[in-house]
């Protein structure tokens, strides 16, 4: 009998590929909530006037870079968050693929018998044997593109946020 390992089923994929989108897309607001509260703290320290006292105005900026700095450990720790499910997502891509493989490999052996069967009913079944898989091979490699597509779009949108974040500090 044929190998079964344990295999996914196609809604266990799907669903896999858009809690994984998700979960990115999720990230992505945090991170986008964030940035703003940075560029919205680093405003504000570039609007303050400073006038009153000298440690009063110590005090003042001390405190607002002190907010700056929160902001930015925060923003550093969800986009942790979000690498580590970039990365789940990079892995879950890798297998999808693997599977995509081995139902490719699948079609070349069903092929293969065909070519040597003599039987018309047997190859008639064999037809269905090859349709199936390449069905299964058409819905692996659509699972494929949407789990890339969410994963490169996240990567942008994280790039995007990052540059937000850290290309702002130091420039006063």
């Amino acid at each position: 009998m044929a190998k079964r390992r344990d295999v996914p089923t196609r809604n266990e994929v799907t669903e896999r590929v858009e809690t994984s989108k998700k979960d990115m897309e999720e990230k992505e607001l945090d991170l986008d909530k964030i940035a703003t509260d940075v560029e919205t703290v680093r405003e504000t320290l570039d609007k303050l006037d400073l006038g009153g006292t000298q440690e009063g105005a110590e005090q003042l900026e001390t405190s607002i870079k002190g907010a700056e700095d929160v902001t930015e450990e925060v923003f550093d720790k969800e986009d942790e968050d979000l690498e580590r499910i970039q990365e789940g997502n990079k892995e879950f891509e890798g297998d999808l693929d693997e599977r995509r493989d081995t139902s490719d490999s699948d079609l070349g052996k069903v092929s293969d018998t065909s070519s040597k069967i003599e039987t018309k009913e047997t190859i008639n079944e064999l037809v269905k044997a090859k349709e199936a898989v390449l069905r299964d091979i058409d819905f692996l490699k659509e699972q494929i593109e949407r789990v890339s597509d969410a994963r490169q779009k996240s990567d942008e949108i994280q790039n995007k946020h990052q540059a937000r974040v850290h290309s702002g500090k130091g420039v006063r």
